[in-house]
């Protein structure tokens, strides 16, 4: 389970690619499609090199000015629901 405390990274088995706004992923290693929307893809590219998720959560309360509590719910279901499908992991 991710917490604020864990340091999360984008796994390597997947390939994305901007479509009208959305981020389209694929997973290689599965071949299932994942989407993200505009904000879906500001985390996904902040995942790029390993962060602690109560860092990346301030940081993006300072980018789109909403309430911490609010942000920290959201990133901990996205980042929980992109690690049950294995699109990212804690870092080493």
């Amino acid at each position: 389970m991710v917490t604020i405390d864990t340091v999360m990274v984008r796994t390597d088995h997947c390939l994305a690619s901007e479509i009208d706004g959305e981020l389209v992923m694929m997973d290689v290693e599965s071949g299932h499609y994942f989407s993200l929307d505009a904000i879906g893809h500001d985390i996904w590219n902040r995942l790029e090199q390993p962060v602690r998720v109560g860092d990346l959560c301030t940081a993006l309360e300072q980018a789109y000015a909403a309430p911490l509590d609010v942000i920290t719910a959201d990133v901990l279901r996205l980042l929980n629901s992109l690690a049950s499908e294995g699109l990212v992991k804690a870092a080493a």
